[in-house]
């Protein structure tokens, strides 16, 4: 602790000032005020001119019949007669589109139809004139009623009304059924409440096989994303938006796709799974139509993947109604009517194109259901364009629930690596480090979007860093640190703290030589070290055996032992020096129960965070031999670099125990020095070895428990029957001890260790039986280390 406070009393303003900057970040980000939120905007925007979806008109089959100036100006200002657009309607059900759709209103009669003048002409002339002219007078709502019959094939748009009573407190004729998957309260409050709407003419409602909302947020400067649903009335019916009208009258319309007559809202915990992404427990997280699945955000709003406006997708109401359109541009296509003459101000803003037609908003977001709908099998198919394949990848874009908390995280994780770092690394490490961070913080979400359409920030937490490093670097200059603490930092790594307060204390001890102690030295190996890399890259593995590495030290460490050396994925640790320790043996095997203890819950949290990456898990288990015994321990090697270790016969038999551990299938071997040394614990005699180097054959031991499990019935029923196992087997009664192995396993499972050791042990006792020994005195003689 002194250390720590000497290195932050010399560098305190190099800590303090970046961490004050990450805590009023954090703070700042939680809170997240519309300023932030408009940043974030403003960066997602930037996304999609950088890369918007890509678009191409002979896949995509969607058009937007314009009634554009060309077209008003040969046929009069808007509206027009209803039976004008009766021909319309006419003229592109003959040409073979599969969906029309329209986006203007027909809220009111229409008042150029002639038989409006029916009373004004009973007044002008006589009774029988008036009479032959009502005769004749056509009704114009009537007539493209009739026309929208015939085409079976028409949405029309309904309009909200912000006004209690709107609309003559009259609803929209629903021409759908909606079914959630969730609670009231998981969907309701999210999905935006409109009082009243102005419908289309009930004569309209009777014969449209759809009926969609019209608006999109009109509010809204640019066009980002829009609500599929909304509540109307008191009644809170929700109410498909036009484009999602028309995509489930699409599929009404395509042969051998079962009909989509129900929208399906995915709410609440239910839908996490299904969508994936959410961490949330309300909310909507989906609708459904049919084949159509739609990722929405909790408020069932799809973002806008912007193509931009394409004239591709436009032709003229006037070229329509002339006759002399291509067929094959509205031949099975969803075709949208609307304007984007600048004097109906139907205009919107986009992230990527700025005064477009809110009609072709519409298209756009049809055209992203249809490549939800049939995009996977474009992508699939073997002869689909490259150019197809993107587009059929990522039909939506997603902010994923879990965003903002892991933006907040990556900022406070980056943010506390920068705060440690900056007062103790030099400018040029940090500088690579203060990269690393910032170009993470940029490149990772631009990677999200590119490769899965998923929006992270990228401006906030990388802004955060690149201000912490500027005020960290500037503050650089003021950071020192004492001898003393220079120390305590360098041997603080690799010793544990009593030896390095030891060191500190007495500096004329960092010399060459040594001492003769008892120690208890132990020796760990990570098993199956080099199938485990391969799942990883460089920084992964590094990640990986830290996490490893550090609780396993942590472990040495709280029973005061010392961390002699860390060897790849090995550690090499012991007991009783440089300061004695009472009960060292037994120290050891706590240890060494304790760190097998901890990687099972390793393992554990592994195991999930493999099934969240999509990979494989492999189980991590490592070998442990302790033993106990005389050794030299003090700073060995040369003047110019030297280390703290012990070396001896001792302790390299505690090296062999742990490569033994795998050959009997065990997690810990102990020599039978260590079991006499602490004989407080629950061991299992495994044989006689002559380890290699060694003459003399080593009673070994597996340690499988603590004092309650010595003491446990079970387990004391199990060392009876293995001693009899034993006595048979260095009699050379092979088949006899063989015969005991099932009994055994049984015993073992009751006693709760479970190990392969009398698999092994039976494998060796059937290659007894078949190739008996010439001279058999019951020792193993070890072919491996």
């Amino acid at each position: 602790m002194r250390g720590w406070r000497r290195w932050l009393g010399a560098g305190r303003l190099a800590f303090a000032l970046p961490a004050l900057i990450l805590v009023a970040a954090l703070g700042l980000r939680v809170a997240d005020p519309s300023a932030l939120q408009r940043l974030r905007d403003y960066a997602f925007d930037t996304f999609q001119r950088t890369s918007p979806r890509p678009w191409a008109a002979e896949v995509l089959p969607v058009r937007i019949v314009d009634i554009d100036d060309s077209a008003l100006a040969r046929h009069g200002q808007w509206p027009w007669p209803r039976d004008l657009v009766a021909r319309l309607v006419d003229a592109l059900s003959e040409a073979g589109a599969t969906v029309i759709v329209f986006d203007v209103l027909f809220s009111e009669p229409d008042g150029k139809s002639p038989s409006r003048f029916v009373e004004e002409v009973k007044a002008a002339t006589d009774a029988e004139t008036a009479a032959r002219f009502a005769a004749a007078a056509r009704d114009n709502d009537a007539t493209l009623a009739e026309a929208i019959a015939r085409s079976g094939r028409v949405v029309i748009a309904f309009a909200e009304d912000q006004t209690v009573g709107g609309g003559g407190g009259r609803l929209p004729k629903a021409l759908h059924t909606v079914v959630v998957n969730g609670r009231d309260e998981d969907w309701r409050p999210f999905v935006r409440h409109v009082p009243a709407a102005t419908p289309s003419l009930p004569a309209f409602e009777a014969v449209a096989v759809g009926y969609g909302n019209i608006m999109v947020d009109i509010q809204a400067e640019v066009i980002r994303s829009v609500p599929l649903l909304t509540r109307l009335g008191a009644a809170e019916r929700p109410y498909p938006t036009l484009a999602l009208e028309a995509v489930r009258v699409l599929q009404t319309r395509v042969e051998a796709i079962r009909p989509g007559t129900s929208y399906v809202v995915r709410a609440g915990a239910a839908s996490q799974q299904a969508r994936g992404f959410g961490v949330s427990t309300t909310g909507i997280y989906g609708i459904g139509i049919g084949e159509v699945r739609i990722d929405t955000d909790p408020y069932g709003r799809v973002f806008l993947f912007d193509s931009g406006h394409k004239p591709e997708r436009y032709v003229s109401a006037g070229a329509v109604l002339a006759g002399t359109v291509d067929k094959a541009k509205l031949e099975g296509h969803v075709v949208l009517i609307g304007s984007s003459a600048p004097a109906l101000r139907d205009v919107r803003n986009t992230p990527v194109s700025a005064g477009i037609s809110g009609t072709e908003v519409h298209a756009q977001l049809i055209e992203q259901m249809i490549l939800a709908w049939q995009g996977p099998a474009m992508a699939s198919a073997p002869d689909t364009p490259p150019a197809v394949r993107e587009m059929a990848r990522r039909p939506f874009l997603i902010r994923p629930d879990f965003a903002s908390g892991a933006e907040i995280v990556y900022l406070l994780v980056a943010g506390l690596v920068f705060v440690l770092l900056l007062p103790r690394l030099r400018a040029g490490p940090m500088a690579v480090v203060a990269a690393g961070g910032v170009g993470v913080a940029l490149v990772v979400p631009w990677l999200l979007y590119d490769r899965i359409g998923a929006l992270f920030d990228p401006v906030y937490p990388a802004g955060t860093l690149a201000a912490m490093y500027v005020v960290g670097s500037a503050a650089g200059f003021m950071r020192t640190e004492a001898e003393r603490a220079q120390i305590r930092g360098a041997f603080g790594l690799y010793l544990s703290p009593d030896v390095v307060e030891e060191l500190a204390r007495h500096p004329d001890r960092l010399k060459l030589g040594g001492e003769v102690r008892e120690l208890t030295v132990m020796f760990t190996d990570l098993r199956g070290f080099t199938t485990i890399s391969e799942q990883f890259d460089p920084p992964g593995l590094t990640r990986f055996m830290n996490r490893f590495l550090t609780p396993m030290t942590d472990i040495i460490l709280a029973h005061r032992g010392t961390v002699d050396k860390y060897m790849g994925d090995a550690i090499m640790a012991f007991w009783n020096a440089p300061l004695d320790v009472s009960d060292h043996a037994a120290k050891a095997c706590v240890s060494a129960l304790a760190m097998q203890a901890r990687l099972r819950d390793l393992n554990v949290e592994w195991r999930r965070e493999a099934h969240e990456e999509g990979r494989n898990h492999i189980p991590v288990n490592i070998g442990i031999g302790l033993n106990s015994g005389r050794a030299s321990v003090g700073n060995f090697g040369s003047d110019q670099r030297f280390t703290y270790t012990g070396i001896g016969d001792d302790v390299n038999l505690a090296s062999r125990l742990e490569g033994q551990c795998k050959t009997y299938g065990v997690g810990i071997i102990v020599g039978d020095d260590t079991r006499e040394a602490a004989p407080d614990f629950a061991y299992v005699e495994l044989d006689l070895i002559k380890v290699k180097g060694k003459t003399e054959p080593e009673r070994i031991h597996a340690l499988v428990g603590d004092a309650a499990m010595r003491h446990d019935e079970a387990f004391r029923d199990l060392l009876v029957a293995h001693e009899e196992f034993l006595g048979e087997y260095r009699l050379g009664e092979f088949a006899a001890a063989r015969a005991r192995v099932p009994a055994l396993r049984t015993l073992a499972e009751a006693a709760g260790w479970t190990s392969q050791y009398y698999a092994h042990m039976a494998q060796r006792l059937r290659a007894l039986e078949d190739d008996p020994p010439p001279a058999w005195d019951g020792v193993h003689v070890a072919q491996e280390k």
